[in-house]
């Protein structure tokens, strides 16, 4: 299981490390196409780093707001509730995780995790009725 872990951070370091490398080197271009002379390669690293900063740490906000996931309630979404607390109680996780439901026919289901104690669930409300 650790051995998956660090195979997994490896390759999300690697992911975020092309995609700042790809906005780089695009803004870098701009740049030169907009003749900014050698102030390019700074403008283009200060904002590829900037956006790579936010979509990280801001992913799972982008991704419920594009979706128009709301927070699941107890009183609305009981028997989905009613599945992440025995879930909860069979792996032993010590922190609940954020659940919220998209309405909507198209099957979808998102988990993220930044921290040990943070997460978030989304998943299709129809789709588990």
């Amino acid at each position: 299981m650790f051995q998956d872990i660090r195979k997994n951070k490896i390759k999300t370091a690697f992911i975020v490390f092309i995609f700042l490398a790809m906005i780089s080197l695009i803004l870098y271009y701009i740049c030169i196409a907009l003749d900014f002379g050698p102030y390019s390669i700074v403008i283009a690293l200060i904002f590829s780093i900037i956006s790579t900063w936010a979509s990280y740490y801001n992913c799972d906000k982008i991704v419920l707001k594009l979706n128009r996931a709301r927070p699941a309630t107890h009183e609305e979404d009981q028997q989905l509730v009613n599945i992440l607390d025995s879930l909860m109680v069979a792996s032993g996780l010590q922190y609940r995780p954020k659940l919220y439901v998209v309405d909507d026919m198209q099957p979808n289901a998102f988990a993220t995790r930044q921290k040990s104690t943070e997460f978030c669930n989304m998943c299709n409300y129809r789709f588990v009725k």
